[in-house]
């Protein structure tokens, strides 16, 4: 049943309606997973060491310096929704989301201002606990937005295990998810932490938000999936945004050949639906995620397979694209 509830989520990545069952699908891996490890369930999962871990082909090593116009103006329009994220209608799952966005992208802010005491914690040597299968740094530091349940594998090297992978907390298990949003600075919301970047900090981020997808009340989950929900269709917009951005700079490496022509037209309903409201009061908060949609957009056009590693290499080679709301230039 564990294994269906994947092949769910895994099909539905691929289909142009297929958003809200993809997570939906990710909540059946969550619950059932919950049972096995909580009720000791036999099956070919429950021999499986450290459930509640999973390990990577990622690498943090020599992670590339993101263009730093394309991460402000992403902060600053998420800035833009300071007054409706402290205002009574938004939803606790809204602000949850909407505080992890704003984690993964400021820890990839380059910072003038150094931060010792966590520069020389990453420095530290890596510990493979073989018993446990996890990867970990001793004297973890307690910094804001690191979830209690992620084991932090070392960002200078790799891991010291006999795969050679990394380990972190299984995102569809519950977990501290680490940011509390009424600490959100929105007046400096474009400001780097002291020492920054931290990807491994901001790839954390984006794993917390498949744990609140995952992990979060049904009703809740339901609210900001509500097409009628203009709220949750501008910070979804934003999550799609900033996830076909960021996301294939620390994908595994079997994952890059995934095509987007799915997670554009997940976009692309759900900004429809924000353009469709008769007030018309909506569409001013969606500007930047419209502009990363365009760029979307024209790549498939002109790659019918455009995968995620194509945009990778955009984002590296032609940044500008993104910004500019347009295919790439090569």
């Amino acid at each position: 049943m564990l294994a269906t509830s994947y092949l769910l989520c895994f099909q539905s990545s691929y289909m142009e309606d297929g958003f809200l069952e993809h997570f939906l699908s990710l909540r059946g891996c969550s619950f059932l997973s919950q049972l096995i490890l909580g009720e000791g369930f036999r099956g070919p999962f429950s021999d499986q060491k450290a459930l509640g871990m999973i390990r990577m082909d990622t690498t943090f090593c020599n992670f590339p310096v993101v263009d730093q116009e394309l991460l402000r103006e992403a902060l600053l329009s998420i800035k833009g929704l300071s007054s409706l994220m402290t205002g009574p209608i938004a939803h606790p799952i809204e602000k949850a989301i909407v505080g992890q966005l704003i984690e993964t992208l400021q820890c990839l802010l380059v910072s003038e201002v150094e931060n010792p005491e966590l520069r020389d914690a990453f420095d530290s040597t890596t510990e493979y606990d073989e018993e446990n299968n996890t990867t970990s740094i001793p004297g973890t530091p307690l910094v804001s937005g690191f979830t209690k349940a992620s084991t932090l594998p070392q960002m200078a090297s790799g891991p010291n295990s006999p795969s050679d992978l990394y380990a972190f907390a299984n995102p569809i298990l519950p977990g501290d998810l680490g940011v509390v949003f009424d600490k959100i600075d929105w007046e400096n919301l474009t400001t780097a932490p002291p020492g920054a970047p931290y990807p491994l900090q901001s790839f954390i981020a984006v794993m917390a938000i498949l744990t609140i997808f995952s992990t979060w009340p049904h009703d809740g989950l339901m609210h900001v999936f509500d097409p009628t929900n203009q709220l949750g269709n501008v910070v979804m917009a934003h999550f799609c945004a900033i996830r076909f951005v960021l996301s294939p700079l620390s994908a595994p490496r079997n994952a890059l050949t995934t095509p987007i022509r799915a997670t554009a037209q997940w976009s692309a309903r759900i900004i429809a639906a924000i353009d469709d409201d008769e007030s018309g009061e909506w569409a001013q908060y969606v500007e930047w995620p419209k502009k990363i949609l365009r760029c979307m957009e024209e790549c498939i056009e002109k790659h019918k397979g455009f995968t995620m590693e194509g945009v990778r290499d955009m984002l590296l080679r032609d940044p500008g694209a993104f910004k500019e709301g347009r295919g790439r230039n090569y």
